[in-house]
């Protein structure tokens, strides 16, 4: 009979609790909550309307010196 050499192999076992799911949710969550918002104030509609108004003073002009 042949001989076989025995080896010590590891075997890593990675086992993760709850936080990544719970954090991946939460995530999802306020994601939603945010496309809720935005959707709901009228951010994300087509609107091309701008209107910008600009106050500029008048236009101060010297007065010519007296001869």
């Amino acid at each position: 009979m042949t001989t076989q050499d025995r080896e010590t192999k590891v075997v890593y076992s990675y086992s993760s609790g709850g936080a990544g799911w719970f954090i991946a949710i939460l995530l999802l969550i306020v994601l939603g909550i945010g496309g809720l918002y935005l959707y709901n104030s009228g951010a994300l509609t087509d609107s091309n309307d701008v209107n910008v108004t600009i106050d500029v003073p008048d236009e101060v002009v010297p007065t010519a010196p007296a001869e």
